[in-house]
């Protein structure tokens, strides 16, 4: 999900007029231009109604956009906080209207919607039927052709004289769709303007999973209210590298680290270590059949995290993942952490025989505090084995 000023970096690559603007980071990123006129102070977080929120401001001169600066930076809105703020300039807008291109769950076909009323509350205009709203699905193979363009135009009841002006505005956002492999572009309002038309605000949603395509950028994204960690990152790369399996990591502020397989299974995991009283340091998640080294990283991210009591790796059977592969990583990542804490470990799948053998050859010879299970133990069930193991050593003093 990019900031409204990384989507407008898109839509400019692909010929759509934005308002000229400079993203800031502190209050004096901004000059002294008195003859800057009205400009609008925009800060970059993802809610919606921003204005509502006092997330958008029009200043009137250069004290006036420092004073908001100084203001808005660092506070926050809503869960977010804001680090980056669009200073741009205000645009003289004739006529606002409503574009968005995605994918249609139902027909699995891209769409594009368009409206010829956009702006600030649009969404409780389209619920309540009030605004005329044109959609149409779009062949892949052939793409979104002009006379299309042209036509969605015209049902919008767009006035005549614009309709060509629209149409292209289109064709270059559908383009924009795809070579940027794009999940969504929302373009609100699409302005008229004295010199044409021009995305005023956008949201753009890019499909990570295409992003081996697209090296030239490097959008970091874990959480809505803060920058992503050294250890969040490293796994993102480490996954990124290899196409086998997946990992995941998202830090949370609970203090057992947490190492599911599977996605299904690892949110039922963290509700029954919450249901115990506990609370996970991370969301963190491989699956498929990941190499030794996308796990190794994985578990070292999890298992350095400052202040653990404890760690809990846990999995159903995973019918596609080696376990004795994936706990190569684990003993790897373990030896050069050193734990010192409780550590709970419930796999299944195949060569589990194996892995768990590898595991618990390792856990002796360094002396680790663990625990291993196979599939004759219920998955909830370890959750309460660790969460009372770190109760006993809480109670021992060791």
């Amino acid at each position: 999900m990019l900031h409204e000023y990384e989507g407008k970096a898109l839509l400019k690559k692909h010929g759509i007029a934005v308002p000229d603007g400079k993203v800031v980071r502190s209050p004096s990123g901004i000059s002294d231009d008195p003859d800057r006129g009205k400009v609008m102070v925009k800060a970059q977080i993802y809610a919606s109604d921003r204005a509502a929120k006092g997330g958008i401001i029009i200043c009137k001169d250069p004290e006036d956009v420092k004073r908001n600066l100084s203001r808005l930076l660092g506070s926050k809105i809503g869960n977010e906080t804001v680090h980056e703020i669009l200073v741009e300039e205000k645009a003289e807008i004739k006529k606002e209207l409503y574009l968005s291109i995605t994918y249609d769950t139902d027909s699995r076909l891209p769409a594009i919607i368009f409206s010829s009323e956009g702006g600030s509350g649009i969404e409780n205009r389209f619920s309540e039927g009030k605004q005329k709203i044109v959609k149409r699905n779009i062949d892949p193979l052939s793409g979104l052709q002009p006379w299309q363009a042209r036509e969605i135009a015209i049902d919008s009841g767009t006035d005549p004289a614009s309709i060509n002006k629209i149409a292209d505005v289109m064709l270059k956002a559908y383009r924009c769709f795809l070579q940027e492999d794009c999940r969504l572009i929302e373009i609100n309002p699409l302005a008229e303007t004295p010199t044409g038309f021009m995305a005023i605000d956008a949201r753009i949603d890019l499909d990570e999973t295409a992003g081996f395509r697209h090296p030239e950028v490097n959008y970091q994204r874990v959480a809505v209210d803060r920058q992503p960690t050294e250890r969040e990152i490293s796994v993102k790369k480490a996954n990124d590298a290899d196409y086998r399996g997946t990992v995941k990591y998202v830090e949370l502020d609970g203090d057992i680290g947490f190492l599911a397989a599977g996605g299904g299974g690892s949110i039922t995991c963290m509700d029954a270590l919450l249901l115990h009283g506990a609370k996970p340091a991370n969301y963190a998640e491989y699956s498929g059949n990941p190499s030794a080294q996308k796990v190794y990283e994985l578990v070292k991210a999890a298992a350095s995290k400052p202040g653990l009591k404890g760690l809990w790796i846990v999995g159903a059977v995973a019918n596609f993942t080696r376990v004795d592969e994936t706990m190569k990583g684990v003993i790897d990542a373990l030896k050069e952490i050193k734990p010192n804490y409780p550590i709970v470990v419930r796999r299944s799948g195949p060569f589990e025989k194996e892995g768990l053998e590898l595991l618990k050859k390792a856990a002796k010879e360094h002396g680790w505090r663990m625990e291993i299970y196979g599939k004759e133990m219920p998955l909830t069930r370890s959750a309460e084995i660790m969460v009372q193991r770190i109760k006993n050593i809480a109670r021992r003093g060791d």
